[in-house]
């Protein structure tokens, strides 16, 4: 069984702390992050059911999509970066790029509310 190395930090006389992590454990970490993630949708879908959503109209919705892929995204980044299968600035890099994302669709959101029509003025009549 193969193992990976993972540093944990500074010891007590300033020596790098290894810990041993097998493939077992990498293994039970990746389904740890699935089942949490498709309990996560299984609450979503069975709130949505019980408001009686409309259904069609959320999976028409960019965002859910978006919502999707972050979610994904993130698991995946936190997993591969425990089990020390991507260095911690990549991990720092991917993060920083989704929460910049994320914010940024946010403040568009924002901008795109469309502009209050002016109120209509009378027109024609009598002035006098």
């Amino acid at each position: 069984m193969q193992t990976t190395n993972i540093i944990t930090g500074m010891g007590a006389n300033n020596a790098v702390v290894v810990v041993q992590m097998s493939e077992q454990y990498v293994l039970w970490l990746s389904l740890l992050a699935t089942t949490g993630l498709s309990l996560a949708w299984a609450v979503f879908w069975l709130v949505a059911w019980h408001r009686d959503a409309n259904i069609a109209e959320i999976i028409s919705r960019p965002e859910l999509f978006r919502i999707i892929t972050v979610m994904g995204v993130i698991a995946a980044t936190a997993v591969l970066s425990l089990t020390n299968r991507i260095d911690g600035n990549l991990t720092g890099a991917i993060l920083s790029g989704i929460v910049g994302y994320v914010l940024g669709s946010v403040s568009n959101r924002k901008r795109e509310v469309p502009p209050v029509p002016a109120p209509k003025t009378p027109t024609g009549g009598s002035g006098g």
